[in-house]
């Protein structure tokens, strides 16, 4: 999508940044996600669980900051959740 598109579907943080960055951090969450789902459905693969999630976490750090720039607390706050969720995958595939 164009960077007006997606600001005005409520992607704000896109603001800060070039758009090959932003078109290469949702790729990033993309493959995140399957990385999160498809070891545990498959068996295969299953490392990936804990390294999707760690992934996960730098996206939600980088996030965070830039909704913190932009004054969105609810947006921060939203990515204290997902990071909160991916940590707890980490902890939970690890131990």
């Amino acid at each position: 999508m164009a960077r007006e598109r997606l600001i005005a579907t409520g992607q704000t943080g896109v603001a800060m940044f070039p758009m090959p960055v932003v078109r290469f951090t949702a790729a990033m969450e993309l493959l995140a996600a399957v990385g999160l789902v498809a070891p545990g459905l498959t068996g295969i693969g299953t490392v990936l669980t804990p390294l999707a999630a760690l992934g996960l976490c730098v996206v939600m750090i980088g996030a965070a900051w830039a909704h913190s720039r932009l004054h969105e607390p609810r947006s921060v706050l939203i990515n204290a959740v997902m990071f909160g969720l991916a940590a707890f995958v980490i902890v939970g595939r690890l131990l």
